[in-house]
């Protein structure tokens, strides 16, 4: 039932005011035409009692011996007449029911008739069939007791041809579509513009304003788009000053408690301390991280992701890690090299620290970006694979601090993603660990042929 019904605003609004136009014209013609008819078959038969009331008063001030012949001579079109001494027509009930208003007219305009001075009546039927509705026979007494007989073809007045209603129809239905869409466009248009400013939110460095256009309720969810990309602009900018400032104010004390535990003799002690200062500073960098996400300044231009993946590729492979990366073919997007970098850092970095090799793979299809991520690492549990995506969230039991990080990469990661409009999914990789797949949505803009890099294990 879904397909059926159209998805988008214009078309849904065409598809309404087409069936209800063409309801309204089906039951208006309609009617016309039942009026039309009505009023046709009204004035045939006064016309055609007039004609014949004329008739059969000439022909009753003429000679008996003249009447057949006058008869004859005062035939045509759809009327034949004759003149005889006997009527030429048996009183049917059919014909009455089908000639009725013909009888009341011709007792109007030929009121001596009398009621007993006419003969309605149609052709015997045929073996089985019914009468002839095309043929009515009528007979009208004169004074003499002789009778007029007429045969009259038909009754029937013109009808509205069934092509012509279809061609007005289809017509009509034109005409409605292309004006609907006309004035639909001036509507959905602004629309679209809106929608597609919602899409590169967060993917521009600054909030780009989309034009105010189109009618008053679209020009105002327009205003309200801006104002709206202005109010998160302003609200993160004063939570990244906010965490800079107390990273800064923090760094200070840090630094001189790490100067003055050179004055400890206690060597493990001084170690350990040195240690707790270090993490505290990696959880300040990282929740520094956090809360710029991908807003980070940086423009957004034309970068070669395969290249940023081979990148961090090669700095794993020199740290000792086995990773492996596979593309068909140069990939270039628009988007943030530094936020793109660190988001895939993040998730490469995961990935070997948990497995002992990592296959990496790039695809692109249907407008789509595709980077694969596998390891054979104990991988996560199903139910806990969106919370790991949760600021400061750890997995005790394989992630805990102790590998390093402080539950931000996963964060981190999936924020710079989202803000290229594309998404992060887990989920178990072949080899039994963890499969990470990252979509972004782009369109491609070179492609330099076939092309697999893998890099092996190094020495550290």
């Amino acid at each position: 039932m879904k397909r059926l019904i159209p998805d988008t605003i214009a078309a849904r609004t065409t598809a309404v005011m087409l069936v209800s136009l063409l309801l309204f014209y089906a039951v208006s013609i309609c009617a016309y035409h039942f009026g039309v008819n009505s009023e046709i078959d009204l004035t045939n038969e006064v016309r055609l009692a007039e004609r014949l009331s004329t008739i059969k008063r000439a022909l009753a001030r003429l000679p008996p011996a003249e009447r057949e012949q006058t008869a004859h001579s005062l035939s045509g079109g759809p009327l034949e007449v004759h003149w005889s001494n006997v009527p030429l027509t048996v009183d049917r009930a059919s014909a009455n029911d089908k000639a009725a208003g013909l009888r009341v007219r011709l007792l109007e305009v030929a009121p001596e008739i009398g009621a007993d001075g006419i003969l309605m009546g149609a052709p015997s039927p045929v073996s089985d069939r019914q009468d002839d509705p095309h043929l009515l026979l009528v007979s009208m007494r004169l004074v003499d007791s002789s009778w007029v007989n007429f045969s009259i073809t038909t009754l029937l007045g013109p009808r509205t041809s069934f092509l012509g209603i279809i061609l007005s129809t289809g017509l009509l239905a034109l005409t409605v579509i292309g004006l609907s869409l006309l004035v639909l466009r001036t509507v959905t248009k602004p629309v679209q513009r809106c929608a597609e400013a919602v899409k590169r939110l967060y993917v521009d460095a600054e909030p780009q304003p989309i034009e105010v256009s189109g009618p008053r309720e679209v020009r105002d969810l327009a205003v309200a788009f801006n104002e709206l990309q202005q109010r998160v602009k302003r609200l993160v900018d004063d939570r990244t000053l906010m965490l800079a400032a107390i990273s800064h104010d923090l760094k200070t004390p840090l630094t001189r408690t790490q100067l003055r535990i050179e004055e400890i003799g206690n060597a493990e002690l001084r170690q350990s301390i040195d240690a707790d200062l270090a993490e505290m500073r990696a959880m300040i960098d990282s929740s520094l991280d956090f809360i710029k996400g991908d807003r980070s300044g940086e423009a957004a231009r034309d970068v070669d992701l395969t290249a940023i993946l081979e990148s961090i590729c090669d700095d794993l492979s020199d740290m000792g890690h086995a990773v492996e990366l596979h593309f068909d073919s140069k990939i270039v997007m628009r988007g943030r090299h530094l936020a793109l970098k660190r988001a895939f850092t993040n998730l490469l970095t995961n990935a070997a620290k948990f497995g002992s090799s990592v296959q990496a793979t790039v695809l692109y299809r249907d407008g789509q970006i595709s980077v694969t991520i596998d390891d054979d690492g104990p991988g996560i549990p199903i139910d806990q694979r969106e919370a790991v995506f949760a600021p400061f969230y750890r997995l005790e039991a394989s992630r805990n601090r102790e590998t390093g990080g402080v539950g931000l990469g996963l964060t981190v990661a999936r924020s710079i993603i989202r803000g290229h409009g594309g998404e992060v999914a887990l989920g178990s990789a072949p080899v039994g660990g963890l499969r990470v797949v990252v979509t972004l949505p782009n369109r491609k803009l070179n492609d330099t042929g076939r092309k697999q890099k893998v890099i092996e294990r190094k020495s550290a």
